[in-house]
């Protein structure tokens, strides 16, 4: 974590947020101790006589509210800013194991079962890896997958084309950010892109590949045996921005409103429990005249999306339903314009005989006036 991001960025103490007369109290936090650091790589700048950023490694927050006082851990460079840290922690509790070689993972899952935690991880991680940095990873080759390189190739392209010509941002969101790639293509042209994710193995890869380093990993082949891999990712051409990486909740997370000039969810809506109060969440984090860019296939689970939150229910049409509300404005605080709308592939590499085909229906607005919500 960037030493200085606190007072870039508010960042927003989940645990003691309310409601009150007088409108929603937020307190932020501080940076309450430094254990381990080092210097912050991944950010290059054309001022010559900006100072070195320090990177967090190991510390401590806590929130200023006397009150609350709650401190959160910073893990591996990332902050932990959820209600409960520790909960969240024993429900990922491969989250914090010592990193091991691929070869060695591979073997101590071959003896567990399906819902082992280190094999979820591991599965986990071979997909998402593969999909979003599958052009930088050797060996290439990584049947099913149709003609195409590797399974992000439309989506990730699709956004660094949205904001490639535009001017520089100050701050970028992406919720969901996973492994990685879609800040990878933010950062080349904003001061400072977020991304926040409850998966911290999934942040801690993102990390390093965000930093430039070699990440090994295990691939999966076939049922609970995978083969090593590794991920080499390019450095980008020029001057960009920093990235910041917080471990929080999609739909609460530790952000002042209205701060972002762009915010990204990239297949989120049918990922959450709730896409309406996702959806409210984005639009509120956007500032006026800034940009979203959302994708989504409208995979509805009913294990993952509680009954009665999907989007478009009433006619089965969930992208006319998202972008009609999007452009009326309805139940949020601005209103939209489209400025485009694409159908791209989106696939995900399960194992060499198992791939996920996705539609993904992504669309590209501008927030271009407020509404009366308070």
């Amino acid at each position: 974590m960037l030493a200085e991001l606190p007072a870039l960025l508010p960042l927003i103490c989940p645990r003691c947020a309310v409601l009150s007369a007088r409108g929603r109290e937020l307190w932020t936090l501080s940076l309450e101790t430094i254990f381990v650091s080092e210097p912050a790589l991944g950010l290059s700048t054309s001022d010559p006589g900006a100072s070195e950023s320090l990177d967090v490694v190991e510390g401590i927050l806590r929130c200023e509210n006397a009150v609350c006082g709650q401190r959160f851990p910073i893990v591996d460079g990332i902050p932990i800013v959820v209600r409960d840290p520790a909960q969240l922690l024993c429900g990922q509790p491969m989250a914090l194991a010592t990193s091991l070689q691929p070869e060695t993972l591979a073997l101590l899952v071959q003896g567990a079962t399906d819902d082992a935690p280190l094999f979820r991880v591991l599965e986990h991680l071979s997909i998402y890896l593969d999909a979003h940095w599958g052009d930088c990873a050797q060996p290439q080759k990584s049947q099913p997958l149709s003609s195409q390189m590797w399974g992000g190739q439309a989506l990730f392209t699709a956004l660094h084309a949205a904001f490639s010509s535009a001017p520089p941002a100050r701050l970028c969101v992406e919720l969901g950010c996973g492994v990685g790639r879609g800040l990878d293509q933010l950062r080349r042209n904003s001061s400072l892109s977020i991304g926040v994710d409850l998966h911290l193995p999934a942040l801690r890869a993102a990390r390093r590949l965000l930093r430039g380093e070699a990440l090994p990993f295990s691939r999966r082949t076939l049922g609970r045996y995978f083969e090593p891999a590794t991920i080499q990712p390019r450095a980008p051409s020029g001057p960009y921005g920093a990235v910041a990486l917080i471990c929080g909740d999609a739909l609460d997370p530790p952000l002042a409103p209205e701060t972002a000039e762009r915010v990204v969810a990239l297949n989120l809506l049918d990922s959450v429990s709730q896409p309406p109060q996702l959806l409210s969440v984005l639009d509120g984090l956007c500032m006026l005249g800034g940009e979203l860019f959302l994708a989504s296939p409208y995979s509805w689970q009913t294990s993952v999306v509680a009954e009665g939150a999907r989007l478009g229910e009433s006619n089965g049409d969930a992208g006319q339903a998202l972008r009609s509300q999007l452009q009326t404005g309805l139940g949020l605080r601005g209103a939209y314009s489209l400025l485009s709308q694409s159908d791209l592939l989106w696939e995900l590499r399960r194992d060499a005989r198992s791939l996920h085909r996705y539609s993904v229906d992504a669309l590209h607005l501008r927030k271009s006036s407020s509404t009366d919500l308070a």
